[in-house]
């Protein structure tokens, strides 16, 4: 995987986007998403334990996702973050994450080592030769309190929304109570994060996540926003249809 032209700066948040190669669906299942979970957290500190079994891998990912101790046992440390990850979502085909490099070289080590891991599995578990993610992964810098707010919306909010209702961009809502219990439960996404609900140990600290994540909101503020924008979404009534 090239590394890019320009520099990642320290404390500078990027948006970076992988895909599948051939729109591949690589997160299709929760045992596949467990993993890549896994490989994330490994990714970032180190590197998996080789002899993990397929219980400990589903096991592990929901105790990182918890906010839950890691053992040595299944995540081999071996030097500070590479990045502080503020949001993330896994979606079918590809991922998003918004994060901090730790070093101007931090992020192409951070991607090479966790497209490359999953990628080794991925193929063995599926009896596949060849590379399993583009070869060029989308990074875009953060630079305004405007980008800010749209990437947490974007990342946590809409991508997952395409896996509960397929077209709802286009179409609306059918249910804007069914789609908020959907973010709340779908767990392989930092919403839950984002409300509260847990302490993912793949995130940043409470206070990278306040300055750039939340931008000083408090989670009963994100909420209400939530509920705000899931209404100006939904579809409307038959009834009120004609007279829009």
């Amino acid at each position: 995987m090239p590394y890019r032209n320009f520099i990642f700066a320290e404390e500078k948040p990027f948006h970076i986007i992988s895909r599948a190669v051939d729109e591949k669906k690589i997160f299709a299942n929760d045992a596949d998403c467990y993993r890549f979970i896994l490989q994330i957290y490994a990714a970032n500190l180190g590197k998996p334990n080789l002899n993990l079994r397929r219980l400990d891998v589903a096991k592990t990912a929901q105790s990182i996702l918890n906010g839950e101790e890691v053992s040595d046992e299944f995540v081999i440390k071996e030097h500070p973050p590479l990045v502080h990850i503020l949001d993330f979502a896994l979606n079918i085909t590809h991922y998003h994450f918004h994060l901090l490099p730790t070093s101007p070289i931090s992020v192409p080590v951070f991607i090479k080592k966790l497209n490359g891991g999953f990628a080794k599995y991925f193929n063995l578990k599926y009896n596949r030769k060849g590379s399993l993610f583009g070869s060029r992964y989308k990074s875009i810098p953060i630079e305004t309190d405007f980008q800010l707010d749209a990437i947490g919306r974007y990342i946590s909010i809409i991508n997952p929304l395409d896996i509960y209702q397929y077209g709802w961009r286009e179409n609306g809502l059918t249910d804007k109570e069914k789609a908020l219990e959907f973010l709340k439960n779908y767990q392989f996404s930092s919403f839950p994060d984002k409300i509260g609900q847990r302490k993912s140990k793949i995130l940043a600290t409470e206070e990278l996540l306040q300055k750039y994540s939340l931008n000083e909101n408090s989670y009963k503020d994100y909420g209400d926003f939530i509920k705000d924008f899931l209404e100006e979404r939904a579809i409307l009534p038959k009834e009120f249809l004609k007279f829009v």
